[in-house]
């Protein structure tokens, strides 16, 4: 069995703030990828298990805490951010320390790939977040999202795209910056044996796919945001703040997204 562990910082148990010690961060992330690792090898023992570190610029993981035949993709930039390495081929993917997308009520940390960029982000019409764009990158080669772990408002919002995969409740989000917190060392646990359960049922689990061809909007925080956008060849501009791409494969849509996202950086800090 071949696993991708995609792995973001503001769903994982024990944080609730970016302002939180890298250190803390760090230990936290990497003690919820080990957990996962452990479940999936009490399933399957000789599984190939990859990693990829999808936090800011992708900094975060230990390697030297995690066991030897676990791969790590690290750093920033790469065209398939939170799910690089995908093109291997996997036949399953988990999402940890995931979050739901910006404007969620109440949400820990809610933003969508940029909390100071994007004020909505939509698939064919449909508000989506992280998690269901990166699910339909993975769609597009048939990989199924197992688990998904993150606050309670993220299940709240994704249940609906992914009926059947196992969800792990890391927290109860309060406020943005505010949170219910369960012990990790008890998140750990349930990840450990929610993870084999997930493998063991992947079967009853499909990969997230919707009707094509797709279109992604990005409202931005800006005008400004949305100028530099629209500059991207095949990109339409829809008003002040909103762009537009069209496209029958959705990998061509996440490079839109990934591009896009970087361009409202620049423009950002004009």
């Amino acid at each position: 069995m071949k696993v991708l562990i995609s792995i973001d910082m503001e769903g994982i148990a024990g944080l609730s703030n970016w302002k939180e010690n890298e250190k803390r961060i760090t230990k936290f992330m990497t003690d919820e990828v080990d957990a996962v690792v452990a479940g999936i090898k009490d399933y399957d023992a000789a599984a190939k298990i990859l990693v990829c570190d999808s936090h800011s610029i992708g900094q975060n993981v230990e390697i030297f805490d995690l066991p030897e035949d676990v791969e790590l993709i690290r750093g920033y930039p790469r065209p398939y951010y939170m799910v690089s390495g995908f093109e291997e081929g996997f036949d399953a993917a988990i999402f940890l320390g995931y979050h739901a997308p910006v404007g969620i009520e109440n949400a820990e940390m809610d933003h969508t790939y940029s909390s100071g960029s994007i004020f909505e982000t939509t698939v064919n019409g449909k508000k989506v977040g992280e998690a269901e764009l990166n699910a339909l990158v993975l769609g597009e080669i048939d990989i199924p999202v197992a688990l998904i772990a993150g606050d309670d408002k993220l299940e709240a919002f994704s249940k609906n795209f992914f009926p059947n995969t196992n969800f792990v409740i890391t927290k109860r989000a309060l406020g943005r910056f505010s949170a219910k917190l369960i012990h990790p060392k008890k998140v750990g646990r349930m990840l450990r044996e929610n993870t084999k359960i997930a493998l063991e049922n992947l079967d009853k689990i499909k990969p997230l796919k919707i009707k094509k061809p797709y279109e992604i909007r990005i409202t931005f925080l800006y005008t400004v945001m949305a100028e530099f956008a629209s500059l991207i060849p095949a990109s339409k501009r829809i008003d002040g703040r909103t762009v537009s791409f069209k496209h029958s494969d959705f990998r061509e849509i996440y490079r839109f997204l990934m591009g896009a996202v970087t361009l409202a950086g620049v423009a950002r800090n004009l």
